[in-house]
């Protein structure tokens, strides 16, 4: 008796994904059929999110809390290829925060309101 669904586990995470059978081909159909090929670069949406925004793996791994001790190296080019095939560049992306307090002195407006407040 067949099995009606197939198992992929992260290289990244070890977490397990269950699929349908046609969800397995369609992922398998992206890889040319290889199945080996499949099973040893698929990578799970949480941490394929984390590489695009440009953090390594050991940094994917801790994010994510994911005890690496028992978990095997990634090849650098399944990395490589996550992060040149993203549409959108995080890695370009500067981080800014929103609620930094300096950038709201250095208006004239500003700093005369909050002069009447602390006053």
């Amino acid at each position: 008796m067949a099995r009606k669904t197939k198992r992929l586990k992260c290289v990244v995470t070890g977490r397990e994904l269950v699929l349908s059978k046609d969800y397995y081909q369609s992922k398998l159909d992206k890889v040319n059929g290889d199945e080996d090929q499949l099973h040893s670069s698929y990578i799970c949406k949480e941490a394929k999110d984390l590489i695009k925004r440009g953090y390594d793996v050991d940094k994917t791994r801790g994010l994510l809390g994911i005890e690496s001790e028992a978990l095997e190296d990634v090849d650098d080019g399944i990395i490589e290829q996550i992060q040149n095939d993203s549409r959108i560049k995080y890695r370009n992306i500067p981080k800014f925060h929103t609620n930094n307090y300096t950038s709201t002195k250095t208006d004239p407006d500003v700093a005369e309101f909050l002069n009447k407040v602390l006053k």
